[in-house]
């Protein structure tokens, strides 16, 4: 009897904190559960990645997030490719957009998010809701700060490149690819969290932010993508485990 104890102990233990552990990972959102099936939104995140400044090309920064949310290839390998796959998306179709500025382009531009057109909702790829339009992107705040990347990881305070102000025109002379470049930090929702009033030097290597093209909610509710193990496929073993120690002792 007392072996059998130990064992239940012991299986408790470690189902607690493997549940625990498993808690602890968040899981993407792509599908926004506030939404009606056929609504439109787009998706945000910053880059796990980072890279210089010194291009002026708004091309190159575009063709880096969308590797970044890829992972540079056609097959399912990052976290946002699985949620996106899961939810009913073909990630290779989707378009990505740096949120950042250059002397040609202006980042609400660059993204189709000028306030001169309503807009959709924008959400970060968590299920939070960042903004409710073009117009609240672009007026000095945003919801909640842009802080998890395309690998579900957290990013709470970074310094990201963008060469913008917070009304989403360019921000000279600190646009991307100028000697000193604008940015703001994954940290706030404030205007800072594209322009922190701080410029640095165009070599130095930073997050940018990424944000999607227009998608529509396919029918049902919100379609979360969970860690690759469960909560329940530990509690699973942990019944399996003491199942077979109570076996075992009744012989």
């Amino acid at each position: 009897m007392k072996k059998i104890q130990q064992l239940c102990f012991v299986s408790g233990v470690a189902l607690a904190t493997l549940a625990t552990a498993s808690a602890a990972q968040a899981a993407l959102v792509v599908v926004p559960a506030d939404l009606a099936p056929g609504a439109q939104y787009r998706l945000v995140f910053v880059t796990s990645g980072t890279r210089d400044a010194t291009s002026a090309d708004i091309n190159d920064y575009n063709t880096f997030v969308t590797s970044q949310a890829t992972g540079g290839t056609a097959a399912i390998d990052t976290a946002l490719d699985l949620a996106l796959n899961a939810a009913g998306f073909n990630p290779n179709t989707i378009e990505w957009k740096v949120i950042g500025s250059t002397a040609t382009v202006a980042a609400r531009d660059n993204t189709g998010t000028n306030p001169s057109s309503p807009g959709v909702p924008i959400y970060l790829i968590d299920g939070n809701r960042i903004a409710n339009d073009n117009g609240d992107l672009w007026d000095g705040s945003i919801i909640r700060p842009i802080d998890r990347t395309q690998n579900d990881t957290s990013d709470t305070f970074s310094f990201i490149w963008s060469g913008s102000s917070s009304n989403g025109e360019a921000l000279i002379p600190n646009l991307l690819g100028d000697s000193f470049v604008a940015g703001g930090f994954t940290s706030t929702s404030s205007n800072g969290w594209i322009d922190a009033q701080t410029a640095i030097d165009r070599v130095n290597v930073r997050s940018v932010y990424a944000l999607s093209g227009v998608l529509t909610k396919p029918g049902g509710g919100g379609i979360t993508v969970p860690e690759h193990t469960s909560i329940l496929g530990f509690i699973t073993l942990g019944g399996l485990m003491l199942g077979g120690a109570v076996r075992k002792g009744r012989k």
